[in-house]
């Protein structure tokens, strides 16, 4: 999808050292000049196609590791060693630039061509999360599609089964689920309340003092981010919190760069980290494995397969991208920008 806002990498992995990221079939890179900005370049020197993640950077500007070419952060060439000096720069010396912000942890590219007026702002993340709870960083490749992932993440039902070994043994299995879903120029969110069995032999579920309540609150942030936010209580005391922020890059129509934060505000002691982490990647391999055996990777339309009214928010992320992919299509076919403001 076009003229968006992509989460494509954590903000401490940058540095001003040159940091590949691979994404949407193609490499970027990465850097940081000599004020902390962010540098983001096509990971292609236009000479003989070198990495220039490969070479170094030097008075702000990247050089490609194979002749040494010179890149400023417009991605204009400004020097070709082998040349002599005076020699004009050839016009087609330079390479495409990205505008990027850095908010939440992350840096965000700017993946179009639409005017900074026409862009969508970035999402706003829940206050109480970002500022109050602790967060633990986590990052993975799945053998799996993008948005089949952010689709399991979207899914208020498949808890009691994929996860039926983990907490979903705390679901009623009968429960109905009934919700509405909300959506916004961005994205869309939902809430479910579950009454929790609480019967999990789980970890987990000790660690969760069997409490019997559970709220669940999905949002979907186009075009690459699903945020679930966990409470679990009882009656009007829900005193533990989780929320588990995703970024999904795309790499291809099969793997996925997976990017996740996971807050949380129950002992938010720093030696806990890494057991928080460990429960989380694991929870999230759950989901991995069953997605990652889907026979169409490539997300069908909605007519192509069967729903019940609990795939609501899944549809309206259908919905999102039928919109976006066929407007993106129908623009590149004509040379021209897509705006979303125009539909």
């Amino acid at each position: 999808m076009k003229n968006f806002w992509y989460a494509c990498e954590f903000s401490s992995a940058v540095t001003d050292q040159p940091k590949q990221i691979v994404m949407l079939n193609q490499r970027f890179v990465l850097y940081r000049n000599s004020q902390g900005q962010i540098v983001a370049l096509k990971d292609q020197c236009p000479h003989r196609g070198a990495a220039l993640s490969l070479g170094w950077v030097a008075d702000d500007c990247i050089r490609c590791p194979y002749h040494g070419w010179k890149f400023q952060a417009d991605g204009q060439c400004i020097e070709i060693p082998s040349n002599e000096t005076g020699t004009p720069i050839p016009k087609k010396a330079s390479v495409d630039s990205y505008t990027v912000k850095e908010k939440y942890g992350f840096i965000w590219l700017f993946y179009g061509d639409l005017p900074e007026e026409k862009r969508p702002s970035l999402p706003t993340f829940p206050k109480y999360m970002v500022e109050n709870m602790r967060p633990v960083y986590d990052e993975g490749i799945d053998n799996a599609n993008y948005a089949r992932l952010m689709e399991a993440n979207l899914d208020f039902t498949h808890v009691i089964a994929v996860h039926r070994k983990s907490f979903g043994q705390r679901i009623p299995i009968n429960k109905t689920i009934k919700y509405k879903v909300d959506k916004y120029d961005w994205g869309a969110v939902a809430k479910v309340n579950y009454e929790s069995l609480g019967k999990s032999k789980s970890f987990l579920n000790f660690l969760l003092g069997g409490r019997p309540e559970l709220k669940t609150r999905l949002t979907l942030y186009l075009p690459n981010v699903t945020l679930a936010e966990i409470s679990i209580g009882r009656g009007n005391s829900f005193d533990i919190k989780f929320g588990i922020l995703v970024a999904h890059l795309p790499i291809d129509d099969k793997n996925t760069l997976v990017k996740r934060v996971l807050y949380r505000n129950i002992l938010p002691i720093p030696w806990l980290d890494g057991f928080f982490r460990k429960l989380d990647h694991k929870l999230a391999q759950e989901d991995t494995v069953v997605v990652a055996t889907l026979d169409s990777q490539l997300m069908p339309k909605i007519s192509e397969e069967l729903h019940v009214a609990a795939d609501a928010l899944d549809i309206t992320f259908r919905q999102f991208l039928q919109k976006h992919l066929t407007a993106s299509s129908s623009n590149f076919g004509r040379n021209m920008a897509f705006s979303p403001e125009s539909d």
